[in-house]
């Protein structure tokens, strides 16, 4: 499985405001459509009110960075999770 990395991210960006159609960003890439399309969704922009700021084509506007910050956040977030006190109590006990 390949990660994206910032430069994968800028050059989905060129592709996306130039009006690439998915399948050719992944074929260029060297990914799946799936993947694509769920880092079309990570990096979407939004206004102030939380509504999807669409680019120059009508299509919801992706930012390279931005789809990067969210998968930093992501991958931070999807660290092992503390055990809730309680359970840390018992634990010692035994």
């Amino acid at each position: 499985m390949k990660m994206l990395t910032l430069e994968d991210r800028k050059e989905l960006e060129r592709m996306w405001s130039e009006n690439a159609a998915p399948v050719k960003a992944a074929a260029a890439l060297g990914i799946s459509l799936c993947t694509v399309y769920a880092e079309l969704k990570r990096g979407q922009t939004t206004d102030g009110e939380g509504e999807v700021v669409l680019d120059k084509n009508f299509r919801p506007a992706y930012s390279a960075e931005r789809g990067q910050t969210v998968y930093q956040r992501n991958l931070r977030n999807r660290r092992r999770r503390p055990k809730r006190e309680a359970e840390q109590k018992e634990t010692k006990q035994a």
